[in-house]
């Protein structure tokens, strides 16, 4: 197959580097050697056109260090890019999101369209009457394509889809079943630096009633401000940034941890929570439905969305509780090892052959 796969995200870029540009890389990479891919990006500062794994990756835009005006102008761009090139390619995918749709069902009548978290009526909250024309996006735009996939029931419901979506969910490196977990002294947040949507405020609020160390580790637009929320904490050694991580890197944090912190107000389903449960780390997260699988499968503990409190007693919990914690990574190990990306890339190749046949 020829597969021309559009998505903003871009593993280096510094606003979105996120598990939506984690999981294209990686299921990619799988089959690069029976398919020609190309992966086509938004542009930002220094970004160039590279193969990688038998991947080609493409950067439409502008180069301007405005993360507003990247995303305007790739979607302009991009969707100039499918119109014209469409007809090389046997499929075409869509990772959507509502600030940049690049209409690749008016050229692609196959076109798949990729489903991630539903932000609904956030989207007035965060921009006022400026958010209208998102919120309207995300509510009806995927209604034009044929094939629709997304990456949990629990988004599949959020969309109001019916059975004829397919889920195809995000998944680990099988070789994190092997590291060696141990435990030293940190708590660990793992993932993009969004205030809002990660609730690195409640997060903050909560450190004040709970003495162990936590290691923040990731990138986005937020980084600046997150910096300066948790700036009195890093200067008394509470709090230590470790930057955007990969390989090996993140391994050794995740299997290193006491356990992962994830107090987000909303979410898609987050890479890092299956990455932590592959090391058999125990995770704290939001009671957002979302999330709600980590707790039914034994490893996680959850507290009221926003409630920075209940938070810093579930911290107590754990960090109170080795035999606890032991007893909900073995059990979040169990749960992990049937999410590897080899598998989901064997799914994922299926659907696509599916669609083009």
């Amino acid at each position: 197959m020829r597969i021309l796969h559009c998505i903003y995200d871009h593993i280096r870029n510094p606003w979105v580097g996120g598990g939506g540009a984690v999981r294209v890389h990686e299921i990619y990479r799988r089959l690069a050697e029976r398919h020609q891919i190309t992966v086509l990006c938004g542009m930002y500062p220094g970004a160039k056109n590279y193969q990688e794994e038998g991947i080609g990756y493409e950067f439409a835009g502008i180069d301007h260090a405005n993360y507003v005006l990247s995303t305007f102008w790739y979607a302009i761009r991009a969707a100039g890019y499918v119109r014209a090139n469409a007809g090389g390619y046997d499929v075409v995918v869509e990772d959507f999101a509502p600030y940049n749709p690049v209409f690749s069902f008016l050229w692609k009548k196959d076109a798949v369209i990729h489903l991630h978290q539903r932000e609904g009526l956030r989207h007035l909250k965060k921009y006022g009457p400026l958010g209208i024309p998102f919120y309207l996006t995300e509510k009806f735009y995927y209604r034009f394509f044929r094939n629709v996939l997304t990456i949990s029931e629990m988004s599949k419901k959020r969309y109001g889809l019916n059975e004829d979506a397919t889920v195809i969910p995000n998944c680990f490196d099988g070789a994190l079943l092997s590291q060696c977990s141990e435990e030293e002294d940190f708590m660990l947040f793992l993932g993009r630096l969004h205030i809002g949507q990660k609730g690195l405020d409640t997060l903050r609020n909560a450190l004040q009633a709970v003495a162990c160390r936590l290691v923040i580790a990731g990138g986005g637009k937020d980084e600046g401000p997150v910096k300066a929320l948790f700036s009195d904490l890093v200067g008394s050694g509470r709090v230590f940034f470790a930057g955007f991580v990969n390989g090996q890197e993140k391994a050794d944090l995740l299997r290193k941890c006491l356990f992962m912190v994830l107090p987000s107000r909303y979410e898609g389903q987050p890479l890092t929570v299956i990455e932590a449960a592959a090391c058999g780390k125990p995770v704290i997260v939001s009671d957002i439905p979302e999330l709600s699988y980590t707790v039914d499968a034994g490893f996680g503990v959850s507290f009221r969305s926003g409630e920075a409190g209940e938070l810093a007693e579930k911290m107590h919990l754990l960090l109170n509780n080795p035999s606890l914690r032991q007893e909900m990574g073995r059990k979040a190990r169990e749960y992990a090892r049937q999410f590897t990306w080899d598998r989901i890339a064997e799914n994922y190749e299926k659907y696509l052959l599916g669609i083009v046949s």
